[in-house]
C-alpha cells in the first residue's frame, strides 16, 4: 500500500518518449464513486522555477501504468497528431 506522502517524492516518466515530466503533486478523487480519476504533477520546470511555476498536469488514472519504489510511470500521448499510431497499436493488442 502506498500513501500520499510516499507518492510526492516520486518522479513521473512517461514511457512513449523516457522524459520526467515531473513529480507527483496532488489527487484527484471521484467521492461519489470512492474511486482515485486522476493525479496532477508539477512538471518539471526548466531553470529551477526562475520563470515561474509551471500549471500542474492532470494524469488520468487509464493513463498510470506503474507505481513503482522510485517513479511513477505513465502512457501519455502529449502529440494529439499521433490517434493513427494509438489504433494501429489498440489493433495489434485485440
Amino acid at each position: 500500500m502506498t500513501n500520499y506522502w510516499d507518492l510526492a517524492e516520486k518522479d513521473v516518466i512517461n514511457i512513449k518518449n523516457g522524459e520526467v515530466m515531473g513529480r507527483f503533486d496532488d489527487v484527484e478523487i471521484d467521492t461519489r464513486k470512492g474511486r482515485i480519476t486522476a493525479f496532477y504533477i508539477e512538471e518539471a520546470s526548466k531553470f529551477i522555477g526562475m520563470l515561474g511555476k509551471t500549471k500542474p498536469k492532470r494524469i488520468r488514472w487509464e493513463e498510470i501504468l506503474k507505481i513503482g519504489m522510485d517513479v511513477i510511470i505513465v502512457n501519455v500521448d502529449d502529440d494529439k497528431n499521433n490517434k493513427q499510431i494509438r489504433d494501429m497499436l489498440e489493433y495489434r493488442e485485440a
